[in-house]
């Protein structure tokens, strides 16, 4: 019971924020709305118009733009997702390629050089 209390109240304060900041927000657009009406009452509907086609142009080229991110980013997580086999292998072959080369028969046995003063 203490639990749900605690969960509605903190919604309630983020949805307060919430409700406070659409408040603010329409009233800086009536504000703007306004503003623009006194300027130039003549031409509003041509400047709605205008301003809506800039907000929809502008929406789909973020849209494409955030879309590009995600596909580079989907991809960039399926190349690290392939990274660990691709190392392994890589790792294993070069072991293989090491042990092949290191034929015990082939090297000299080599003496320590001594040092010239011990002579």
């Amino acid at each position: 019971m203490l639990t749900i209390f605690i969960v509605i109240v903190i919604l309630y304060f983020i949805l307060c924020k919430f409700i406070k900041l659409a408040v603010v927000l329409l009233i800086v657009i009536l504000l703007a709305g306004g503003a623009s009406l006194i300027k130039d009452p003549a031409s509003m509907p041509g400047k709605i118009k205008q301003n809506a086609q800039a907000f929809i142009t502008g929406s789909e080229q973020i849209w494409h733009k955030v879309s590009g991110i995600w596909k580079d980013v989907s991809d960039i997580a399926d190349q690290v997702k392939k990274a660990p086999e691709e190392i392994k292998s890589s790792l294993k072959t070069a072991q293989e390629k090491t042990e092949k080369s290191s034929d015990p028969g082939d090297r000299k046995k080599s003496s320590p050089e001594k040092h010239p003063a011990v002579k």
